[in-house]
């Protein structure tokens, strides 16, 4: 499993980062956004207070994952691993 921030251009003045994880290789996420296949990120979290935390603790109703139109992608990062485990 490979883990992303994806930031995308949402309207606002900074955007939205997601973070999860894909089994997409990084070309392979890049070669679906050129191709303007939607991008799928499972498993997200967020940053609270310098911690990174599972998607549920913000909010249990929706599932932890999410399809991203490439049209606003702004960047994809990749991980060295699962966030959730990596010293800061």
């Amino acid at each position: 499993m490979n883990w992303y921030k994806i930031q995308v251009q949402d309207g606002t003045q900074h955007g939205h980062t997601f973070a999860g994880s894909s089994p997409d290789s990084l070309d392979q996420l890049i070669q679906k956004a050129m191709r303007r296949e939607y991008l799928r990120l499972d498993n997200l979290v967020y940053w609270d207070q310098g911690q990174v935390k599972d998607w549920a603790e913000w909010d249990r109703r929706d599932a932890p994952t999410v399809c991203i139109n490439p049209a606003h992608v702004l960047s994809i990062q990749p991980f060295k691993g699962d966030p959730r485990t990596l010293p800061r």
